[in-house]
């Protein structure tokens, strides 16, 4: 673990710095490479591309714990940019799904995996897979039709199909019979080779698979990628080891440094100090959980003048040379196109009797530690104003002058430590405000809860005399107390987990659920399996759809081998 060493003190030394980072301790880092599970290669209108995300180590296949956010960006053929996702990875995993709205046209795009370390190391190392959308419903499908020699097979599933079948050297794959009928239970049993064990992270897909469908990307691109190029002179994007990082500038009239309030707010708020350098530029990790919508920054010594305040995001990134596949089509699919169709409408209007769950995160403590008290406002008599609470409830706190004769909060430190004349941090539902005479006039009925920390604070290299985080009954009151050197910008968020809803026709639920119509043509999605034993056993149900369907396990070893394992079956 001496690269996590070398991060921490890459982060305490030049963690405000944007650009090249000129510390040699970087090549001892080692790099990064992904490779994304999808359930296809072949989305329809209505339907859903799922994903899973390994991130592992390029010399060894490892799981990767250097990065713990990864990227998943679709782009089109003019490389614009349809969805760019940020996954927390843990262990080098992460995982999501993108929902194929009816307004996305029909043709040949992109779905590209990376982490910010990766991008050091050119675009050439990025994960990068095929996907085709069909809109049947925007009618024009001339981006499939280009070519009037077409073949009946168009791509790699009938040639590949013996191929595929076969097992690996390290997991097999085995069901209770080959044909199923409709809305019946399937037993599959993952089990490992003699002398080995499951060891690895793992994700499974069940499909149907018919020749509208490319053959999905095969987890190979593990190797071609890694250890073919060399290593960078300079790392301007550093590794993501505690979260992702913040990067923007400030156009300012002097070339100085100064300090940026930066803060989250909401429930689980968060709070930064960003120092920038002479040009304006600053670049500081976030916590990877942080998860907040809305972002303020606001200069803590401003000249009075509007200084403008830019955020740089992977909205610009080098995707490099990007080849994209040609899916054509012909009149003899047009039935197959039609049905997969009404299946996608039927299930998506019953879509409310199968919902997805999302798996809800912890709270977060409080971002200060320390002693705190904490004074909630409907156990005392209420005051017209924060002002008068003050001097009748908080009497922790008081109201001064700055040398400059500007109202602030100062809170009263504890012994044995005395007042250092340092200004105290004021947060209003997580919103850092800077004019704290604005906040005078707060109404006190409006105010459920006032908590009060008296330790010193040292937030990048800005202290604060103690912490002040009042808290409203509506949660958004600091939108009515920001001054107007506070910028506010949209927070890219996190994609949340979800646990993917399986049916379940199990005892009297079949006869329950008789009246709904079932055409799922994915039957399962499991993308977090991890195990350590020598087999595990799991069970789905088929739907009303009949035809050929592919069960697709992939995943990484823990001893870094890649698997892809797929096995085939009939539902009649």
């Amino acid at each position: 673990m001496k690269y996590i060493i070398l991060l921490f003190l890459l982060f305490i030394s030049s963690s405000t710095l944007y650009g090249q980072t000129a510390n040699t301790t970087l090549d001892n880092i080692p790099e990064e490479t992904v490779h994304i599970h999808t359930n296809t290669s072949l989305c329809f209108a209505g339907e859903y591309l799922y994903y899973k995300f390994y991130c592992v180590l390029s010399e060894s296949l490892l799981h990767s714990t250097l990065s713990k956010v990864g990227y998943v960006d679709l782009i089109n053929e003019e490389k614009e940019i349809i969805f760019q996702h940020k996954l927390t990875l843990t262990e080098g995993t992460g995982f999501s799904e993108f929902f194929i709205p009816a307004d996305l046209p029909s043709g040949n795009y992109k779905l590209i995996g990376y982490t910010n370390w990766m991008r050091n190391f050119g675009p050439v190392t990025f994960y990068k897979q095929d996907i085709t959308i069909l809109n049947p419903y925007l009618g024009d499908q001339n981006v499939f039709l280009k070519d009037d020699q077409i073949k009946d097979t168009l791509n790699i599933f009938n040639s590949t199909s013996n191929k595929k079948n076969k097992p690996n050297n390290i997991i097999n794959l085995k069901i209770d019979k080959n044909v199923y009928k409709q809305r019946e239970k399937v037993n599959l049993e993952v089990t490992a080779i003699p002398g080995t064990k499951l060891a690895g992270t793992y994700s499974i897909s069940v499909r149907r698979i018919t020749t509208l469908d490319n053959g999905i990307d095969t987890i190979r691109s593990l190797i071609t990628n890694r250890n073919n190029h060399k290593r960078p002179s300079s790392y301007p994007f550093l590794p993501e080891s505690r979260g992702e990082f913040l990067s923007g500038n400030i156009e300012q009239e002097k070339n100085s440094a100064q300090k940026l309030m930066i803060s989250f707010p909401g429930e689980n708020n968060v709070f930064h100090v960003a120092s920038t350098n002479s040009t304006g530029d600053f670049n500081i990790p976030l916590s990877v959980r942080n998860n907040n919508e809305d972002m303020y920054i606001r200069p803590f010594l401003s000249n009075g003048n509007f200084e403008k305040i830019s955020i740089r995001n992977n909205q610009n990134i080098d995707y490099g040379m990007v080849n994209f596949n040609s899916f054509l089509i012909n009149k003899e699919m047009k039935n197959l196109i039609v049905e997969r169709s009404i299946h996608n409408q039927i299930e998506n209007a019953y879509f409310d009797s199968k919902p997805d769950s999302i798996i809800q995160t912890k709270a977060l403590p409080p971002f200060y530690s320390g002693e705190k008290t904490q004074y909630i406002l409907d156990e005392y008599k209420r005051f017209s104003t924060l002002k008068e609470t003050f001097v009748e409830i908080l009497k922790l706190v008081s109201i001064g002058k700055d040398s400059k004769g500007k109202t602030i909060f100062k809170i009263i430190p504890k012994l044995p430590l005395l007042d250092s004349g340092i200004s105290s941090l004021v947060l209003l539902d997580g919103a850092y405000i800077h004019d704290h005479e604005r906040l005078l006039n707060l109404p006190s009925k409006s105010i459920e809860k006032i908590t009060i920390a008296r330790d010193q604070y040292l937030y990048g290299s800005y202290s604060f005399q103690g912490i002040m985080d009042i808290r409203t009954f509506e949660g958004d009151s600091y939108k009515n107390y920001l001054d107007n050197n506070t910028q506010s910008f949209k927070n890219e968020q996190f994609r949340v987990i979800k646990k993917y809803y399986r049916e379940d026709y199990s005892g009297n639920k079949k006869e329950q659920k008789k009246h709904i119509p079932d055409f799922r043509n994915q039957l399962a999605w499991i993308p977090e399996i991890a195990e350590t034993e020598n087999s595990f056993d799991l069970n789905f149900y088929t739907s009303d759809v009949t035809g050929d369907y592919e069960i697709s396990i992939q995943g990484i070893s823990s001893t870094g081998v890649p698997i892809q394992v797929t096995k085939r079956f009939n539902v009649e």
